[in-house]
């Protein structure tokens, strides 16, 4: 478990290897689903064939060493005052452009919008499942990515109030989730949810870590 929390040698290999043997399609985690008032999780109620198709989206899930040698994933705090998603926590991402030859090229091109991270540095060694998001119609696409030593980030002054650097330690931490209720787009869920730092991550973003926290318990 070590050469996945820590920047020991191998870590890169070590974890783009979990992601090659990870069993297809890989859980979610049932505490982080968001859930209504009667406890039924709100994803089940909806009825995908009678929803047009999806708009693609795509995130990255990048992976590098602090000063210390843990590793961290770096998420963004939206700023309080923004229109839509504010003061959300998630990880750098957006939908997919024309222009975007790609998702993979969508996520690396949002997270250097957002946090200034230098598409050049990242490894991309894996993707998770894509995420069905009922509320706005998203497929998300989750790229993993590693970074072999910590990036100078700067957040995107527009859109994104600080950066946050989840230890992949945390992820394993039951302490770490917690129940809260949220409120989005009028509506009121409960909601298990990733508490560190100061912050709150659940919906997608909470699910996205929950799948690549069931893939790296098996490396």
């Amino acid at each position: 478990m070590d050469r996945i929390l820590r920047a020991t040698d191998g870590w890169q290999d070590v974890i783009a290897d979990a992601l090659r043997r990870a069993d297809r399609p890989i859980p979610l985690d049932e505490r982080l689903l968001p859930r209504g008032a009667d406890g039924e999780a709100t994803r089940r109620r909806y009825d995908r064939a009678v929803f047009p198709t999806a708009r693609p989206a795509a995130t990255l899930l990048a992976i590098y060493p602090t000063d210390d040698e843990t590793l961290v994933i770096p998420l963004t705090v939206r700023h309080a005052e923004m229109r839509a998603h504010a003061g959300e926590v998630s990880l750098p991402g957006g939908a997919v452009d024309d222009t975007d030859a790609d998702p993979e090229t969508a996520a690396l091109r949002e997270a250097w919008e957002e946090i200034g991270l230098d598409p050049k540095l990242v490894r991309i060694i894996g993707v998770l499942d894509d995420v069905w998001i009922p509320v706005s119609n998203f497929e998300l696409r989750p790229f993993v990515g590693t970074v072999a030593s910590r990036p100078t980030l700067t957040p995107h002054d527009t859109e994104v109030s600080a950066i946050v650097e989840l230890p992949v330690a945390a992820l394993f931490d039951e302490a770490v989730i917690a129940t809260a209720e949220f409120s989005a787009r009028g509506f009121t869920v409960h909601a298990g949810a990733y508490r560190y730092g100061g912050v709150q991550i659940w919906g997608a973003t909470a699910l996205t870590l929950g799948m690549l926290a069931h893939v790296l318990e098996r490396a």
